[in-house]
């Protein structure tokens, strides 16, 4: 008498199943310890590698947002496509603009 309805079928047009309440609270231990990372690296002195490494915590977190709560990892073929080709893109002028940075010489006063 008291027997719940069953639940319908997800199908391909329902979409991926939301992330669940432990991996948002993982994504979000992770997060806040790359922060802590970057914000640490910050005190350090690596000369020139400080932004490298600020840089590869800055996509490791942007991976994760990616995967995660962009829902990336469960979603079809075609989004995962566009967005690492997207991501692949911004890695190439990342990579360009640090080339361009890191390889200035430093310019003197002119007084």
């Amino acid at each position: 008498m008291n027997a719940r309805p069953a639940r319908p079928q997800r199908t391909h047009r329902s979409g991926p199943r939301p992330p669940s309440l432990a991996g948002n609270l993982w994504t979000l231990a992770a997060l806040l310890l790359l922060l802590v990372l970057s914000a640490g690296s910050a005190l350090l002195r690596l000369g020139p590698f400080n932004e490298v490494a600020n840089l590869g915590i800055a996509a490791v977190k942007a991976l994760l947002v990616l995967t995660v709560f962009m829902r990336l990892k469960t979603d079809n073929a075609l989004l995962r496509i566009v967005a690492s080709t997207g991501f692949a893109w911004l890695a190439v002028l990342i990579a360009l603009s640090l080339a361009d940075v890191l390889t200035r010489q430093p310019l003197l006063a002119p007084w």
